[in-house]
């Protein structure tokens, strides 16, 4: 995806956990629990109209049709953004955030030493965005914490 610091996901100011294991988005299983989003959170959850996705980016315009689903389903994290997540393979996804206020798409930059993101937890309520991360090394699937 989009190598430019300036638009990448790592470059918001979000406060993010990595941690291993396999939840997946907003789930709200006990498992959520674990992790004090509470302490992260947001004044106001934008609940308008979202603004349509930005697409600049090859890559942005290649996943248009799920960037804008996404979009349209409006806030699910951090008061004004929309996680969008799809599938890279078998417990694998890929994901871009998208501002529900001026439509900008911070994309998620590809896997690094072979590491990637298996499941995402955050919440509408909350800036706290737990990723989950595994690896192949030797062919096996290992969970890593950074």
């Amino acid at each position: 995806m989009n190598h430019c610091p300036r638009r990448s996901l790592l470059a918001m100011t979000v406060c993010s956990l990595v941690a291993a294991g396999g939840m997946h988005a907003q789930d709200q299983s006990p498992l959520t629990d674990l992790y004090p989003f509470d302490r992260y959170p947001v004044k106001h959850v934008y609940a308008g109209k979202p603004a349509a996705p930005k697409l600049i980016t090859p890559t942005e315009r290649e996943f248009q049709t799920v960037l804008r689903k996404g979009a349209a389903k409006g806030t699910n994290f951090a008061g004004h953004y929309a996680v969008v997540e799809w599938g890279c393979g078998s417990n694998c996804i890929s994901f871009a955030v998208i501002d529900a206020l001026t439509g900008t798409v911070y994309e998620h930059n590809p896997p690094v030493n072979d590491e990637y993101p298996c499941g995402l937890t955050y919440k509408p309520e909350s800036t706290l965005f737990v990723v989950s991360k595994g690896s192949t090394a030797n062919g096996g699937l290992q969970a890593t914490s950074v």
